[in-house]
This record gives structure tokens, C-alpha cells and sequence, in this order.
């Protein structure tokens, strides 16, 4: 399948083929939200994206892919130069696809079978030959490493724009006070529905939403001094310092691993 452009994209869930592969290479494109009949491995070759659910947000880096099943409702943010390469599987074929999203590393071989799928016509079956590498293929991602999408999203009506002003800007410093008197609350009131509804106190929520940007403007090639800056750190200290503590290694580090360097 070729190289597509957003601006035209084949329906996956029309073609003929029971898994069909999609290679986008372009930039700074969001989605609307939408789901598809078919379920996606989402596959980030280069670049960041933030992945939106309706009760949560992700982060995928280059190296990573989201399983998203069959009828997740969804929209993407992707920023600078991207490329990404999608699976669609029909469940009706494959029946025994994992039903919950979530965020997986991709091996070498994983990826090569991925890039190899997207090259397929989506208007034949499937022969023997692809047959077996779907099965490899599906072996593999159910060996992957998987973590969950992990940025909780409230919905209350005074909550959900908060959680949406610091995602735009991760560096805002309004505490839960000043906050309930833009929307009407008290800040006791804000703190206690921030924690029913996401499962994290306001400021832990605030330090994942700024770690959600930092990851995704890394990805895109940002400088650690810009990066720090533009989540709300004073210093590149304080931000390497909240970087490792969350994922046990600066952000330097985890950047040449994923660029396959020492």
C-alpha cells in the first residue's frame, strides 16, 4: 500500500483484505474523533502523538504503538514531522484480539513485520504465506510489553476544563484555589472531585500531564532546556530531576535509547 497524505486515506474498514496496512509520512496533523469497525495497531515510526480516549490521554513515542479495539473512540495530535504505520484487523476474522487499549514497545522483528503488512493490496485475501505472518505477528504483540493509556481525564463539568487549559499549557501554575474561583468551586471541593475522578490528588494529575508534553515534544526533537521551559520548570535541573524520578532515567538517556544509541 502506498504512502498516503492524511488528506486521503483509504476507509480500512471497506477494503477487501481481513488486515490491511496504512504508511502516513506528513506533518503537524490532528484528527477529529472517531472509531473504526476494524481494530488498529497504531504504529509511530518517527516522531510523537498524543492519543485522546474519551476518559483518557497517551502519549506514543517513536518505538511504541496503541492498541486501540474495535470501536474505541479516538483522535490524535501529532506535531513537527511524523510518520506512522497502522494495522486494521477485521474481527470477524480475528476474533480473539485484545479488547483494551493500551501502549506497547515494538521489537525489531515486530516492527519489520509491520512495515511489511503495509505493503500489501488491500483488494486481495489473504494467501497462506500472509496468513502465517499474521499469526507470527499477532504471537509477537501478545509478547510485547504493555503499559496502560495513563493520563486519566475528568468529566465533571467544572473539572474537564481545567484538565483541558493545562494540556494546552502544562506550564500554567493556577493552584486548586484559584482555579475554583474561575469555575465557581472551592478549591477543597476541586481537589476532592480531582481525586474520585481520576484517582490522582490535582497536583499528581498536573506532574503527568506535564510529563504526557515533555515525552511528546522530546519525541518531536525539542532540546531538554525547551522542553523543561515549556512544561513549567525554572530549570533544567528540577525537570530532569521529576523525569527520572517518574521513569528511572533522564530524558537524555531514554532518547538515545530509542534512537538505538549507547
Amino acid at each position: 500500500m502506498p504512502v498516503y497524505s492524511p488528506a486521503f486515506v483509504e476507509d480500512p474498514d471497506r477494503v477487501a483484505c481481513p488486515v490491511v496496512g496504512q504508511a502516513i509520512d506528513t506533518r503537524a496533523h490532528a484528527s477529529d474523533w472517531h472509531a473504526h469497525q476494524r481494530a488498529q495497531l497504531l504504529y509511530q515510526a518517527q516522531g510523537g502523538v498524543t492519543l485522546y480516549l474519551a476518559d483518557r490521554v497517551g502519549q506514543l513515542a517513536p518505538l511504541q504503538a496503541a492498541w486501540l479495539p474495535a470501536g474505541c473512540l479516538h483522535r490524535t495530535v501529532m506535531q513537527g514531522a511524523f510518520a506512522y504505520r497502522s494495522l486494521y484487523f477485521d474481527v470477524d476474522v480475528f476474533p480473539d484480539l485484545p479488547r483494551t487499549p493500551c501502549i506497547l514497545d515494538v521489537n525489531p522483528l515486530l516492527r519489520e513485520m509491520i512495515v511489511r503488512v503495509t505493503q500489501w493490496p488491500s483488494d486481495q485475501p489473504l494467501d497462506a504465506v500472509r496468513h502465517r505472518l499474521v499469526g507470527t505477528l499477532l504471537d509477537e504483540l501478545a509478547a510485547a510489553p504493555t503499559a496502560p493509556l495513563h493520563l486519566p481525564m475528568p468529566r465533571d463539568r467544572r473539572l474537564a476544563p481545567i484538565a483541558d487549559a493545562l494540556l494546552a499549557d502544562p506550564a500554567c501554575t493556577l493552584s486548586i484555589e484559584e482555579w475554583g474561583r474561575r469555575v465557581g468551586a472551592s478549591g477543597r471541593t476541586l481537589a476532592r472531585a480531582f481525586l474520585a475522578e481520576t484517582g490522582l490528588p490535582f497536583t499528581r494529575w498536573r506532574t503527568q500531564c506535564r510529563l504526557l508534553i515533555a515525552r511528546a515534544r522530546l519525541a518531536e526533537g525539542a532540546s531538554v532546556t525547551e522542553v523543561a521551559h515549556s512544561v513549567g520548570y525554572a530549570s533544567d535541573s528540577a525537570f530532569i530531576a521529576m523525569y527520572r524520578r517518574a521513569y528511572g532515567e533522564p530524558p537524555g538517556r531514554r532518547l538515545r535509547r530509542r534512537a538505538g544509541l549507547p
